[in-house]
């Protein structure tokens, strides 16, 4: 019986994603057998090593010592095989060396909000995950009989051989069966450096066209939405009908319904929005901070809140979440907000807790409303990130647990706060630009596949302008969250530029560019790049960076689209010399 339990626990995670893996695929494909058979084939080689490990640590010659280590070896190997699994099933991504690095910190609070442990839980849970393997690897067990001993190590030898039927090449999204070792060599290439021979030699020039026009100092909201995506609205897909709110401002503003994210975690989100810069990292090891949040974008000299406060603007960061998480306190200081607020601020402390420590959306327009009184006698700009559609999805008033709960609140108190404004007065010399940070960390859904494609998907998400002087319109041009920050910039400053890689939102330069870049989240070492009818991958991999996808006619132009992600992230590669790494307290 017992020996039974044993092989139950150990197979399990994988049956598990298997199932998991299939039903991804099927929704695709249509193929059943598929992701499950190729799961089997690609972890062949992870649960053979696990095999191999404790069958020698059960054979009766070896020493206790051995045994012991031998099987902490194999149980390290089905937790990280386990944490993989998880990290697929919540958040559409594998466990990355880097992430878990960058994460690590904040992981054990992360888990302890979510579950509600109090500290002594967390001791209690932390003794009885170490007390479980150590016993597990010091204690004898009944040695093998001979009679059955040779055929177990016969069967586990020949796993490997199951690798051979691994096709990892051909699918598209063929990132999610892979295992994780090698996922996390595949994705390698990204950390590849640039040569000096390279760095020296290479040019890129990007033709910028500019406009002058009258300055409009009005006051700005921007409302960065946690997750929200394109799929959850009406209005913007027709695939799901859980922004009733949302999709009433949009029609009576400017909506976007061709938008796009450039990154895919909120990191990525505000980098853009507040920078104008493209998310893409530089080349970096971990020993050289590359595992550091907002790596090589401190210090933004040329950043929204920098600018505007040249203009005489009031700058203001606002958020329910812990500050700590991602380093996000010191990097909004660092690209020059006046004042930044999270989830410590006193007003909070009524009001229940979530993930993040971060009280509900509401608790936060509240303190939002506040903040613009007080600003009425300056202009200002007000960055407002909200919390409550973060993964694990909970609606904080009914407790519902699930995506659409959560959506269905955040909508709500979205029409709330727009209402506020409206009573208030705020439209009559200021505009709410309201924004998704990044797609939904789900599996993408069969109908935004079949509506955008499967690139474009993963990045669409829903932009609403609304500016009480602008009649309602519906934009069909392709744009991007960097245009948010170039184009709030040219409003203030009365100068608008555009060029093919950064478009215009609004005004009589309006502009859309002709391409987009999305830092991926499935394959770390791609960027997608999307144009009006075609959309492109390329590989990063330093000198060798490259289109990996169906290659452009001319070479000129696949020239252009290697320069252009090269010619980025050596700048910031650049950058990052001239600054130390922020680091949190």
């Amino acid at each position: 019986m017992g020996k039974t339990v044993l092989w139950l626990i150990l197979v399990a995670p994988l049956l598990l994603k298997g199932w998991y893996v299939d039903n991804f695929i099927y929704h695709y494909t249509g193929t059943r057998l598929l992701g499950f058979t190729q799961v089997l084939c690609n972890d062949a080689l992870i649960y053979g090593g696990i095999f191999i490990l404790l069958y020698l640590s059960f054979l009766p010659t070896i020493m206790r010592g051995l045994a012991a280590l031998l099987r902490l070896a194999a149980l390290l190997l089905f937790a990280v095989y386990i944490i993989d699994y998880a990290i697929i099933v919540n958040f559409n991504t594998h466990l990355a060396l880097g992430d878990a690095i960058k994460y690590a910190d904040y992981s054990s609070k992360y888990i302890q909000q979510i579950y509600g442990l109090s500290d002594f839980g967390v001791i209690v849970l932390g003794v009885l995950i170490l007390a479980i393997p150590l016993y597990f690897s010091w204690v004898r067990f009944k040695s093998i009989n001979p009679y059955i001993k040779k055929w177990p190590i016969c069967l586990v030898l020949g796993l490997p051989l199951a690798a051979a039927f691994a096709d990892n090449e051909k699918y598209a999204h063929a990132w999610i069966y892979k295992n994780v070792i090698d996922y996390n060599l595949t994705i390698l290439s990204e950390a590849a450096p640039y040569s000096v021979a390279y760095v020296d030699n290479f040019s890129f020039q990007e033709p910028i066209n500019c406009q002058t026009q009258p300055a409009q100092p009005k006051n700005i909201i921007i409302l960065m939405v946690e997750s929200l995506s394109a799929y959850q609205s009406r209005f913007f897909s027709g695939i799901h009908d859980w922004t009733p709110n949302l999709d009433e401002i949009a029609g009576q503003h400017q909506a976007f319904k061709n938008f796009y994210a450039n990154g895919f975690i909120t990191e990525d989100g505000e980098v853009a929005l507040l920078t104008g810069l493209q998310p893409l990292y530089p080349p970096s090891s971990y020993t050289d901070d590359g595992g550091t949040s907002f790596y090589s974008f401190y210090n933004i000299k040329d950043s929204l809140p920098n600018i505007l406060k040249k203009h005489g603007y009031k700058t203001e960061f606002l958020t329910t979440a812990d500050l700590e998480f991602g380093n996000t306190g010191v990097w909004a200081k660092s690209v020059g907000f006046d004042y930044v607020e999270g989830h410590d601020q006193p007003e909070y402390d009524k009001w229940e807790r979530f993930h993040f420590e971060a009280a509900p959306d509401e608790a936060l327009y509240v303190r939002a409303l506040d903040r613009i009184e007080n600003n009425k006698k300056n202009n200002f700009l007000l960055f407002i990130k909200t919390v409550s559609s973060h993964h694990p999805y909970i609606n904080p008033e009914t407790k519902e647990k699930s995506e659409s709960a959560a959506i269905t609140y955040t909508d709500k108190q979205i029409g709330r706060f727009y209402r506020e404004l409206q009573n208030n007065g705020f439209f009559k010399n200021g505009i709410l630009i309201i924004v998704g940070d990044h797609h939904s960390m789900t599996p993408l859904k069969k109908a935004e596949v079949e509506l955008y494609g499967q690139y474009k998907a993963s990045a669409k998400v829903p932009l609403i302008i609304a500016d009480g002087y602008q009649p309602a319109s519906v934009e069909n041009n392709q744009y991007q969250q960097i245009d948010v920050f170039n184009s709030l910039q040219g409003l203030v400053i009365g100068k608008q530029c555009s060029s093919d890689w950064n478009g215009i939102l609004f005004g009589v330069a309006k502009t859309p560019p002709k391409y987009i870049i999305h830092r991926r989240g499935d394959n770390r070492d791609m960027v997608s790049v999307f144009s009006d009818n075609e959309d492109f991958l390329v590989k990063l991999d330093g000198d060798n960076t490259r289109v990996i996808s169906k290659l452009p006619a001319e070479q000129a132009f696949r020239q252009l689209l290697v320069d252009k992600i090269n010619a980025l992230r050596i700048a910031r590669a650049k950058w990052a010399l001239t600054q130390s790494a922020e680091k949190s307290d």
